[in-house]
């Protein structure tokens, strides 16, 4: 198991049989029971960790290769440049969603593995954004003067380079996540998650395909919904307060509204 027990939050394990099956919400079970007669509070809070753990990696994996084929390329320039470039070019003519699909599907099913192929997948956008980003930097005159006292590359782009970038990367995180959520969300839907961890699409496609939706069992369809929109809309304005904030003209026009 990738993750322990919540028994200090739930007494229910996700997978333990709690009542008999399609209770109606109460005092024993706060959003009723699925089919299996198995605690559907236990499992939303089992399937948030699940859920927020795949969006997280994604993103981590997605702005640190943003961050580092970015400022590579726009540092150096050259052939090194134009390699990335007519890499990140090929990678976003893919159309991403199905191609994730594809390589889960042949894939060992894991939460580390889905998450590294959404990651590199989707890094693609995020270097073209660093990469701009930093041609504007590496002209700037304190980096001429950091260069001619001798500084190294590295340390250049470390210590001037990557803090002038590091907002623009917070924003893309957050950004991020809320994509790779909801990638997960339909990945686990379709049954091409972990099957070892619970998550929400799991959840979801368990509602849909056992009865839920036709039955009208709304405690077993809608509490995983409405938590995936919830959260993305949370991530979504969370993103965007973010984006005005780093953007002196998006806050310019904020203050004018």
């Amino acid at each position: 198991m990738l993750f322990g027990h919540l028994s200090y939050i739930t007494p229910y394990a996700p997978s333990e049989l709690a009542g008999r099956p399609l209770e109606r919400p109460g005092n024993s079970h706060l959003l009723g029971t699925n089919d299996l007669g198995q605690d559907i509070f236990s499992g939303l809070l089992y399937g948030t960790r699940a859920t927020l753990f795949l969006g997280f990696l994604g993103a981590l994996i997605s702005v640190l290769t943003a961050l580092l084929l970015g400022i590579v390329s726009a540092y150096y320039g050259g052939r090194t440049d134009e390699m990335v470039t007519r890499m990140v070019d090929i990678v976003m003519t893919i159309p991403r969603f199905p191609l994730i699909i594809v390589l889960v599907a042949f894939l060992p099913p894991s939460l580390f593995i889905i998450g590294g192929i959404m990651g590199l997948l989707g890094g693609a956008e995020g270097i073209r954004v660093i990469r701009s980003q930093v041609l504007s930097l590496v002209k700037a005159e304190f980096i001429y003067g950091v260069k001619a006292m001798g500084a190294s590359d590295h340390y250049i782009m470390a210590k001037h380079i990557l803090p002038g970038v590091f907002p623009l990367a917070t924003v893309m995180f957050v950004n991020a996540a809320q994509r790779y959520m909801l990638m997960g969300v339909g990945l686990g839907f379709l049954g091409l998650g972990d099957p070892s961890v619970i998550d929400w699409g799991q959840m979801i496609s368990r509602a849909y395909s056992n009865g839920g939706f036709a039955l009208g069992l709304w405690w077993w369809l809608i509490p995983p919904g409405l938590a995936v929109v919830l959260l993305s809309m949370a991530l979504a304005m969370l993103g965007y307060s973010l984006e005005i904030e780093i953007d002196p003209r998006l806050k310019m026009k904020e203050t004018i509204v």
